[in-house]
């Protein structure tokens, strides 16, 4: 099939602009409630954290990973479910995008500490904190157990089965042992693994069947007639 696409010339790229300036706007704001603030050093925000306190640069190797295992969940959820809308299957497109909400949870709770510090102003002991980030999951498991059994579910038992051994851990094992350390964080990160696989290949799957049914849908439609006026006369 020949490339469709043609060099965009300047004019065309006019209306972008736009959409780089609310981009602009928000990091400039973000900026200068940095510039303003004087509580962090501006280093600790915008430096490595390995650099700052001179650690090997693979410190947190690991974490990291699993930071990059929820974005590349999050992103093909969000990604697949747009497909799903554009090609007439609203229900894999609302379950794509509540899944893209709790990947995106999670990957907020990993990369801000959200039950493990940020949250901690609320006063709530440690297994409620983690129960506000588990519920939404929950929440989406119930209610979407129909397009889940549409699924590789056995995926996403996988990934239930690494997070459930990773709480058991957490919950029973002394928290200054490193062998209940390497047990829980490796349990989350097979867990991280099988989540992001999982929502990868269930987005795959779901825009391959729209678009396999959208194909259908047009070679079924009637070619219209070759020199056939409006009116239906030759």
């Amino acid at each position: 099939m020949a490339e469709r696409r043609r060099r965009r010339e300047l004019r065309h790229q006019i209306p972008s602009v736009a959409p780089l300036l609310v981009g602009w706007l928000a990091g400039c704001t973000v900026l200068a409630a940095v510039a303003a603030q004087r509580t962090v050093a501006v280093e600790q925000l915008f430096l490595d954290a390995a650099f700052l306190t001179g650690e090997p640069w693979y410190t947190g190797v690991l974490s990291d990973l699993g930071v990059l295992g929820w974005t590349t969940a999050t992103v093909a959820a969000l990604g697949g479910g747009w497909v799903a809308s554009q090609t007439g299957r609203p229900s894999a497109a609302r379950f794509l995008w509540a899944a893209a909400a709790v990947s995106a949870l999670f990957l907020a709770d990993d990369l801000f500490q959200l039950h493990a510090d940020l949250l901690r102003f609320v006063g709530l002991p440690k297994p409620a904190r983690q129960l506000l980030v588990v519920v939404p999951a929950v929440v989406w498991f119930l209610r979407y157990t129909g397009e889940i059994a549409r699924t590789r579910w056995v995926i996403l038992a996988g990934a239930l089965g690494g997070f459930g051994l990773s709480l058991v851990v957490d919950a029973v094992a002394p928290t200054t042992s490193t062998t209940a350390l390497f047990l829980e964080d490796s349990a989350k990160l097979l867990g991280v693994l099988a989540w992001t696989q999982y929502m990868v290949l269930t987005s795959v799957d779901i825009v391959r069947s729209t678009i396999r049914d959208a194909r259908a849908g047009a070679a079924s439609r009637p070619a219209p007639l070759v020199g056939t006026s409006h009116g239906g006369t030759p």
